[in-house]
C-alpha cells in the first residue's frame, strides 16, 4: 500500500506543480471566465441646464419642504373661516331628582314632604358668528316629565307625562371687544397673509436653490473644460516629445531640452489628474443638490450646455432696483409680514377694550300632554318670552394683559418695518454688486478674447520661426501652452459672465422666469 501511494505521488505531484506554476506566471489564464470579464463602465448621461432645473424642482429637499410648509399654511384659512361656520348642538338627558320641600312649598304642593321629578330633556340648537361679531343662536327644547305633585292632580289621565316645549332666538352683539367686521375678519386676514408669506418663502427658497444649482452647473462646465484642456496639453506634450527625440537623434537638440519636455509632460499629466478630481467634486456637488447618490448610475452625468457666446444687455441700476422691489420674493414676503403685524395690532387694540355686549332674546313656550300639541302655534303664542339687556365685563384696575398684548404688537410691527427697510438697502447693494459683476465679467471677456487671438498669432509666428531654424522646441512648448491657457482663461471669463447673469437675475427676482413652472 505504501509503494502504491509513493508511485501515485510521483505521477500527480509534478502535474499539480505545473498547474500551480502556470497559474503564477499566467494568472489571467488561470482565472475563470467570469473573473476575466472587464468591469462594466457606467453610462454617462448628458444633462442640460433646463433638465437639471426640472430634476431639481422634483427632488430637492429644501424646495419640497417649503412647498409642504406652504400647503400647511393654506389650511390656516380653512381653520380661520371655520369660526363663521354654523354649529349645531344636540343634547338628550334622562334623569330623576328628589328634594325636600320647605314648609311653604308643602302648602302649594299638596302637603308633600318632597318634590320628585322624573323625565327626559331634549335640546336642539344652531349658532353662528356673524361678520359684525354678533352671535346668533336659535334653540328649541322639549321636556317630557312627571312629578309626584302632578300625579295627585284630579282629572289627570293616567300614565301621561307633561310636555313642555320652547323655541327662541338669542342675539349677542359685542359693542366694544370683538365688535366689528375688521376684528372678526382679523384671523382670516392673518391666515391669508401667512399663506402669502409661505408662498413667497417657498418661491425664495426655490430661487436660492436654483441659483446655487445653476452656479454649480457652470462650475461643472468649467471643470469639464479644464479636463479637456489638460488632455490637449498631454497630446501636445507627447507630440513635441516625439519631435524632440527625432531632433536629438539627428544632433539638432540638446538633451536638456528633452528633459524639459519630459518634465512638462509629467506636469501636464499631474494637471489632468487634478482636473479630473475637480470635475468629480463639482459633479458630486450638483448630485447632492439633485438628491442623487454617487453610487447610483443615474448620478453619472455631464453638463451639455456650453458657456454663452455673446454678451447680453445689462440694465441700469435704477431699472434693476425697480424690478427687484417689484419681483423679489423676500421683499414681497417682508411686506406681507408688515401687513400681518398691522392686522395683529388692530386686533390687539380691540382686545384691550372692555367687554360690553348687547343681549336680546325672544321665545315662546308651550305645555301639553302631547309633544306635538305643545308646539302648536296657537298655544305657544299665548306664552311669549323676551328680554333685552347689557353684559359688561371689565378688569378691576389696569388691563395688564390687554396693554401688554398691544405693546408686544407695536414692537413686532416696528421690527417688521425695520427689517423691510434693511432688506431694501440690501437689495440696492445686491443690484449694484451684481451689475458691476456682470460688467466686470464682460470686460474681462473682451480682454481675454483679444489676448487669446494674439497668443494664437504669436504661436503661428513661432512655428514659422521654428521651421526656419530660428526657434527651439522649448519656445514652441511655451507658446503652445500659453495659447491653450489663454483660451482656457477666455472660457473662464465666459463662464464667469454666465454665473454673473445668474446672480443678477437672482438679485432682481426674475431668475425663475427662465424656467416657468
Amino acid at each position: 500500500m505504501t509503494r502504491q501511494s509513493s508511485s501515485l505521488n510521483r505521477r500527480v505531484l509534478p502535474w499539480c506543480l505545473a498547474v500551480a506554476l502556470s497559474g503564477i506566471f499566467n494568472p489571467v489564464s488561470a482565472q475563470p471566465d467570469s473573473a476575466r470579464k472587464k468591469p462594466a463602465v457606467a453610462s454617462v448621461r448628458l444633462l442640460s441646464l433646463n433638465e437639471m432645473v426640472l430634476l431639481l424642482r422634483q427632488s430637492n429637499k429644501d424646495i419640497l419642504t417649503r412647498k409642504s410648509e406652504r400647503d400647511i399654511a393654506a389650511t390656516g384659512i380653512d381653520r380661520a373661516a371655520a369660526a363663521f361656520q354654523p354649529m349645531a348642538t344636540l343634547s338628550l338627558n334622562k334623569g330623576n331628582s328628589r328634594q325636600p320641600n320647605t314648609y311653604e312649598e308643602k302648602l302649594s304642593r299638596s302637603q308633600q314632604n318632597y318634590y320628585e321629578r322624573d323625565g327626559k330633556d331634549y335640546s336642539v340648537g344652531v349658532s353662528k358668528l356673524l361678520p359684525t361679531g354678533a352671535k346668533l343662536e336659535a334653540k328649541t327644547t322639549l321636556s317630557r316629565f312627571i312629578t309626584n305633585i302632578n300625579e295627585l292632580q284630579q282629572g289627570r289621565p293616567p300614565d301621561v307625562q307633561d310636555n313642555r316645549s320652547y323655541w327662541g332666538v338669542t342675539v349677542t352683539q359685542p359693542l366694544a371687544r370683538d365688535a366689528g367686521i375688521e376684528v372678526t375678519q382679523a384671523r382670516t386676514k392673518m391666515a391669508e397673509l401667512d399663506l402669502a408669506v409661505a408662498d413667497f418663502t417657498s418661491a425664495e427658497t426655490e430661487v436660492s436653490v436654483v441659483a446655487d444649482a445653476a452656479m454649480a452647473y457652470y462650475d461643472l462646465v468649467l471643470a469639464q473644460q479644464r479636463v479637456t484642456v489638460a488632455e490637449e496639453k498631454i497630446v501636445m506634450g507627447r507630440r513635441l516629445l516625439r519631435e524632440a527625440k527625432a531632433l536629438l537623434q539627428r544632433g539638432r537638440l540638446p538633451e536638456a531640452d528633452l528633459w524639459e519636455l519630459e518634465n512638462s509632460l509629467a506636469r501636464f499629466q499631474s494637471g489632468l489628474s487634478e482636473a479630473r478630481q475637480g470635475e468629480r467634486e463639482r459633479a458630486n456637488r450638483l448630485s447632492t443638490l439633485l438628491m442623487l447618490s454617487a453610487d447610483d448610475g443615474s448620478a453619472r452625468f455631464r453638463a451639455s450646455d456650453p458657456w454663452p457666446e455673446a454678451i447680453g444687455h445689462t440694465p441700469t441700476a435704477d431699472a434693476g432696483l425697480k424690478l427687484a422691489l417689484e419681483s423679489r420674493h423676500d421683499f414681497l414676503m417682508q411686506k406681507s409680514v408688515v401687513e400681518r403685524e398691522g392686522v395683529q395690532l388692530v386686533y390687539a387694540n380691540n382686545q384691550a377694550l372692555p367687554r360690553i355686549d348687547l343681549v336680546a332674546s325672544y321665545g315662546r313656550s308651550g305645555l301639553a300632554y302631547s309633544a306635538s300639541n305643545s308646539f302648536q302655534g296657537d298655544l305657544m303664542s299665548q306664552y311669549p318670552t323676551w328680554s333685552v339687556g347689557f353684559q359688561v365685563s371689565v378688569p378691576l384696575g389696569r388691563n395688564q394683559q390687554g396693554q401688554a398684548d398691544v405693546q408686544s404688537a407695536v414692537l413686532r410691527r416696528e421690527n417688521a418695518l425695520l427689517a423691510l427697510k434693511a432688506l431694501e438697502v440690501q437689495i440696492a447693494n445686491d443690484i449694484d454688486t451684481s451689475l458691476n459683476l456682470c460688467n466686470s465679467a464682460a470686460e474681462r471677456w473682451n480682454y481675454w478674447t483679444d489676448i487669446s487671438q494674439k497668443e494664437k498669432m504669436q504661436l503661428n509666428l513661432e512655428r514659422k520661426r521654428f521651421v526656419a531654424g530660428r526657434s527651439t522646441v522649448r519656445e514652441i512648448l511655451q507658446r503652445e501652452e500659453r495659447a491653450v491657457n489663454a483660451n482656457l482663461m477666455l472660457i473662464e471669463q465666459k463662464v464667469a459672465y454666465a454665473k454673473a447673469q445668474i446672480i443678477l437675475e437672482s438679485a432682481q427676482g426674475v431668475l425663475l422666469q427662465r424656467w416657468p413652472s
